[in-house]
């Protein structure tokens, strides 16, 4: 373990000579990956995916959760 130079917590001395982050975990600012279901086609030629974007491009363009009905729901899928 090795000294994080930014707050001075232990961090993985891998995670400097490896893959070349000089901060730890904590001092991150990349939040975490989010995975958004989506139904593409149309009629009985519609397939399903998963986009996987950045946290805050899933918070910008889930504003519209709050104009949800009493029927419909949303289903998070969390990767991390």
């Amino acid at each position: 373990m090795i000294e994080c130079p930014k707050c001075g917590a232990d961090m993985p001395e891998l995670r400097l000579t490896q893959y070349g982050y000089n901060f730890c975990v904590d001092c991150s600012t990349v939040g975490a990956k989010k995975g958004v279901s989506v139904v593409r086609g149309t009629g009985d030629h519609t397939w399903n995916e998963i986009e996987i974007v950045e946290e805050k491009d899933y918070i910008a363009e889930t504003d519209w959760r709050d104009e949800l009905d009493d029927d419909e729901h949303v289903v998070e899928l969390g990767i991390e």
